[in-house]
């Protein structure tokens, strides 16, 4: 426990001198202060029984469930269910994202140890491993979906090669498991790739930035840009509520990268939760347009270490507020 506090003591000197030094809200300073978070160890946030939170939302990250598949983001069955039966058992109370949003939007409270659950890119193992633990544990969750590689019919996933890709859900599943207590939300219409940005340069998401044109040897215009962003964010959108009778007012970035401008986008065609892969806690006054969200689906995190993260991130997020004070007095 000296250890703990010691790293926080130092955590927030280092915090304290970014604040001063970097202007408030510069991407440069949330970077800044993103990495020194990241860099603290879970492990030395041990959980107590009396651990507890208050008016506070963690959002949980999944993607896939395999019984037999393996990857960085790939989790065991029994792994998914073990999670589960830690948030049951340790007190948590898992809230749907529409909760979620109420409270963002300043509309509803949410309990103690306030926790939503998420998956990213609609896999059909949600339905076959995912769904049926949720329904037993009486919990909701969330899947935000390549909408356009919906089957039966739909496409496969843009810019994937053929053997990476993965069999995605059907709309009769999305329906069926609407019906029961699961929401489904934008992960793009179909943008979830990687492009290059400009010739011999590294490659990023398609859906952040212009990218390079091969065949007329020059990079997008902005306004190129935007057509594509806006068709796409707006297709996914239009698709989901005809689809599902709903509306559609969340998106989770493909990859957890966004910019200025996609965000604009994506408001302007109504979206208005936007989620990030950025780790942390939400609370009452945290952006709906900047979401944080919790890795919770490594085949290496074991529910007791997502405990811990999750401890991590409020102990963080309260330290933080603390500073903001601070520094404002």
């Amino acid at each position: 426990m000296k250890r703990l506090y010691i790293v926080l003591l130092l955590l927030a000197v280092c915090l304290a001198v970014t604040a001063l030094v970097l202007p408030a809200g510069s991407h440069k300073r949330e970077i800044v202060a993103q990495k020194l978070i990241s860099a603290i160890p879970p492990q030395l946030f041990p959980v107590s029984k009396n651990f507890t939170y208050h008016n506070l939302v963690a959002v949980l990250m999944f993607h896939d469930i395999s019984p037999t598949a393996k990857s960085s983001s790939t989790i065991t069955p029994q792994l998914f269910k073990a999670d589960l039966d830690m948030l049951s058992n340790d007190g948590y109370h898992v809230i749907s994202t529409d909760h979620f949003a109420r409270f963002l939007a300043g509309k509803s409270g949410v309990p103690d140890k306030a926790v939503v659950i998420t998956f990213d890119d609609g896999y059909e193992a949600f339905y076959k491993y995912a769904y049926p633990q949720l329904l037993a544990h009486k919990m909701p969750a969330t899947e935000f979906v390549i909408v356009g590689t919906i089957g039966p019919h739909g496409a496969p996933v843009a810019g994937w090669r053929e053997l990476d890709q993965i069999p995605k859900l059907t709309w009769p599943e999305l329906k069926e498991m609407q019906a029961h207590g699961m929401s489904f939300y934008s992960h793009s219409y179909n943008t979830h790739y990687a492009a290059v940005l400009v010739p011999g340069g590294k490659s990023a998401p398609a859906l952040a930035y212009p990218i390079w044109l091969p065949r007329e040897h020059r990079r997008e215009t902005r306004a190129e840009f935007s057509t594509r962003v806006r068709y796409d964010l707006r297709e996914a959108k239009l698709v989901l509520q005809e689809k599902l009778g709903k509306p559609v007012d969340q998106l989770a970035w493909p990859f957890g990268w966004t910019s200025p401008e996609t965000i604009r986008i994506a408001q302007s065609v109504g979206y208005r939760y936007l989620y990030t892969i950025q780790e942390g806690m939400n609370g009452p006054h945290t952006n709906p347009l900047h979401i944080y969200r919790i890795e919770a689906g490594g085949p290496d995190i074991s529910p007791g270490l997502l405990n811990a993260k999750i401890r991590k991130y409020v102990m963080l997020y309260n330290l933080h507020e603390k500073i903001k004070r601070v520094v404002k007095a």
